[in-house]
């Protein structure tokens, strides 16, 4: 869901009545300003805080025009001055705020804002604010009563409930979600927020046509609102509809959360490939998402190297290992500083868009990963023991958006172990193994998460399983990968990788699919009827079938 961008208090600059040579200079930059010669009405603010350099509404204004041009320091520096001269000075407090949460300091800005709510504790679009960046913040609870409290303030107030529908959904209260978009809806229809926002909570509902039809709708009111094409390509891709699919995926690159390989790397000065031959040329190409969707889309790095040409390819640094083992690559981390020179670049991601993927000719030649043998060695006089040996994942990276919801947890996942002749290996890492802070293993259980160090240790367990378990996170693109054995804990709202009503993924042939029920964070059906039929593997194995 995308979330609006926190509000300036003050709908435009701040005025003042000229009493001096500087009110002079001031009034003339304000007119300036409120006309949009944003250029001309600068160097006169300057003017003014030259001859009154406490003129607080002059940094205010200032502060206003950097906020504008994303000028994140420069806004700082005005808005601190701003407060400075003037204490009480509610609306640059909550500007300030703003900026000090965008430059990604959200417990500065909360600070700041609750100093704007002390001065000024009636103001809607504040406590709005407020309630945007507890959301943000892993904060739901608090922040759907800040925005209950905004919309007591100001009921008109249209971004108070389309900040309000995120912070509900995170919560699980799907219906609350609807009734705010379409508060927020009625507050203004032409809003194409207003029909995105409402489109991602049908989504997370699993009311795809409805929410196909929101995202349409949205791009019927701004043809550039990239999150909505971004959206709408991840449904259709869902369905199963590539051609349409692939091409609005590609908006990714239309969105800020995209941006943090230029902040690495700059601008590429070197074109983007559209799949010619590349013959004496050298490509570059970079995973941007996460670990999983590198694990799934570096299938297509053999059609590359087909089209000629040195092949260069830039991965999270866990995956160095695993990936340097690709015949014909050369892999490099993605913060690497400077990258090798390259000819052409593509995000891994766009792979399937330019070879023109479809339901038909899906890459799923498996395996297309392999673990080293000195590793399989090593680990499988590890793992030794008796009975079906199966592998376990319980969690993935919480940063990742949504992963309360694909993440069962090892206290949901814990009816597993009750299965008899089962010998469970935990292949677990990174903060999931929180959940073992007070509530440790069963003794039976082989924990090898401390001794994991990257994915091709992963990998090379998994040589060794019978079966893997995983929920929606890496460890699942690996076992596919590798073609082992694996159930996945699927969310009610899943990955679009797994599409919808079936049980097996035409991307991965050894996966079988274990959907949740329900929208939420209730896993116990999933888990019963994965333990029903672990216990009857366990049986068909000791009967030699």
């Amino acid at each position: 869901m995308k979330h609006p961008k926190a509000e300036r208090v003050a709908a435009g600059p701040e005025p003042a009545p000229p009493v001096s040579l500087a009110g002079l200079n001031y009034a003339e930059a304000l007119r300036l300003h409120w006309i949009g010669q944003i250029d001309r009405a600068e160097p006169l603010y300057r003017a003014a805080l030259a001859l009154e350099p406490g003129h607080a509404d002059a940094h205010y204004n200032l502060g206003l025009i950097y906020h504008s041009q994303n000028k994140l320091a420069e806004a700082v520096v005005e808005f601190r001055e701003a407060v400075f001269a003037r204490a009480d000075f509610a609306e640059a407090y909550s500007n300030l705020a703003t900026v000090i949460k965008a430059q990604g300091m959200p417990e500065n800005a909360l600070v700041l804002y609750r100093q704007a709510l002390m001065l000024a504790p009636q103001n809607g679009m504040t406590h709005s604010n407020v309630g945007l960046l507890l959301n943000e913040m892993g904060r739901s609870a608090e922040a759907v009563k800040a925005f209950r409290t905004a919309i007591a303030l100001a009921p008109d107030y249209q971004w108070a409930y389309l900040n309000f529908a995120p912070a509900l959904l995170e919560l699980g209260q799907h219906e609350d979600s609807l009734a705010a978009c379409r508060r927020g809806i009625a507050a203004n229809p032409m809003a194409a927020l207003a029909h995105h926002n409402l489109g991602a909570t049908f989504k997370t509902m699993n009311r795809i046509p409805e929410s196909i039809a929101c995202f349409r709708h949205a791009l019927t009111l701004d043809a550039n609102f990239a999150e909505a094409h971004f959206a709408l390509g991840q449904l259709l891709l869902m369905h199963g509809e590539f051609e349409e699919g692939w091409k609005e995926y590609d908006w990714r690159w239309k969105l800020q959360e995209y941006g943090w390989l230029r902040n690495i790397h700059g601008e590429f000065s070197k074109p983007r490939w559209a799949g010619e031959d590349l013959t004496g040329k050298t490509i570059l190409i970079y995973a941007e998402q996460g670990l999983g969707d590198a694990l799934q889309y570096v299938r297509y790095i053999p059609r590359v190297l087909a089209k000629g040409g040195r092949v260069i390819l830039a991965v999270h640094p866990p995956l160095i290992p695993l990936f340097a083992g690709i015949p014909g690559v050369e892999v490099v981390a993605l913060d690497q500083v400077p990258w090798p020179e390259f000819d052409f670049h593509c995000p891994l991601l766009t792979l399937p868009m330019l070879f023109k993927t479809d339901a038909q000719s899906i890459p799923a030649e498996i395996p297309y990963l392999f673990a080293d043998p000195d590793r399989v060695k090593r680990w499988k006089g590890r793992i030794g023991g008796k009975g079906l040996k199966v592998g376990l994942v319980w969690a993935g990276n919480p940063i990742q958006r949504g992963d309360k919801m694909r993440s069962p947890g090892l206290k949901s996942v814990r009816p597993l172990f009750d299965v008899e002749g089962v010998q469970f290996v935990a292949l677990q890492v990174g903060p999931g193994r929180k959940d073992l802070e007070g509530a440790p293993l069963p003794p039976a259980v082989l924990d090898l998460g401390p001794e994991i160090k990257d994915f091709a240790d992963t990998a090379a367990i998994m040589k060794e399983l019978d079966l893997m378990i995983s929920s929606c996170t890496a460890p699942l693109h690996l076992a596919g990968a590798l073609g082992v054995p694996t159930w996945g804990l699927i969310p009610f709202a899943p990955h679009l990788l797994w599409q919808l009503d079936r049980s097996d993924s035409p991307w991965y042939p050894s996966l079988r699919l274990y959907r949740q029920d329900a929208p939420g964070m209730d896993w116990s059906g999933v888990v019963g009827r994965m333990a029903a039929d672990l216990a009857d593997l366990v049986k068909r194995k000791a009967n030699g079938l």
